[in-house]
């Protein structure tokens, strides 16, 4: 065994960046299939844009990057307290 201590962030990065296509590729499906497309899309009574295939796949893809990037802060930060870290 080495002592060589490996990253994970790259990982880390390559798993975001799949489930952000992925996002994208979903909301251009709902997007393009959706029955209410030309609407304007309200969220808590603030209209935020015009449903489309290529708006509703940048929303999927924006609002997934921001859930990550918490998430992903969240961990860094709680990692700091782990008695059991090897680094």
């Amino acid at each position: 065994m080495s002592d060589r201590i490996i990253s994970s962030r790259p990982i880390f990065l390559a798993t975001a960046v799949t489930v952000v296509l992925a996002a994208g590729g979903i909301g251009l499906t709902v997007g393009a299939t959706g029955q209410n497309r030309g609407k304007t899309l309200s969220l808590f009574g603030l209209s935020l844009f015009d449903m489309s295939p290529v708006s509703m796949a940048l929303f999927g893809m924006a609002l997934t990057t921001v859930v990550l990037v918490l998430l992903f802060a969240l961990v860094s930060f709680a990692s700091r307290f782990d008695s059991n870290s090897v680094a």
